[in-house]
């Protein structure tokens, strides 16, 4: 009697890890499955937008890879898009980004008031975060001015709403 009801269950086992196997339960999609996207067409759009401040981040140099923790607080009801750029017209107190003398920072356009983004972000919902990030360009040992410039933009439709830029200080060590 024991024989026959170990075969049953045995069975019984076999055909819920088929059952599970055919209806993909089980697949290993190995992280790579799209997140599902949310449905924000029906949330009410507070007026008020948080905006994380940061008086400096601390980067390794001649590292693009970067550790950083950028965020939308999850009371936004907005997206942000971050951008990380680089202030040349103040140049670095010590180190530059050009890998040039002090003194002769060039900005992409070539004067001395533009400006360098070394990253920019996709859209970032309410609630998430960026933990690392990879600059465009190595930088030096030294402090930089930069700034966080914010885009925030509608849930519903993605239409632009307003920004802001956060002045801070790249050390680099």
């Amino acid at each position: 009697m024991n024989i026959k009801l170990n075969k049953i269950l045995a069975a019984f086992l076999i055909a819920i890890m088929a059952l599970g196997s055919l209806s993909g339960c089980s697949q290993n999609t190995g992280g790579k499955a799209d997140k599902p996207k949310k449905d924000y067409s029906n949330i009410v759009e507070n007026p008020n937008i948080s905006i994380p401040g940061y008086e400096s981040l601390d980067f390794m140099a001649g590292k693009k890879k970067q550790s950083v923790n950028f965020y939308n607080p999850e009371e936004n009801t907005c997206y942000f898009r971050i951008s990380l750029v680089l202030e040349q017209g103040n140049g670095a107190e010590t180190g530059n980004a050009s890998g040039e003398a002090p003194g002769n920072e060039q900005g992409a356009a070539g004067s001395a008031e533009s400006e360098t983004v070394l990253w920019t972000s996709e859209l970032i919902e309410p609630g998430e975060q960026v933990k690392s990030i990879e600059l465009v360009q190595a930088l030096e040992s030294g402090e930089y001015p930069a700034l966080l410039k914010y885009e925030c933009f509608s849930l519903k439709d993605q239409t632009p709403l307003n920004g802001s830029n956060i002045a801070l200080t790249l050390r680099v060590q």
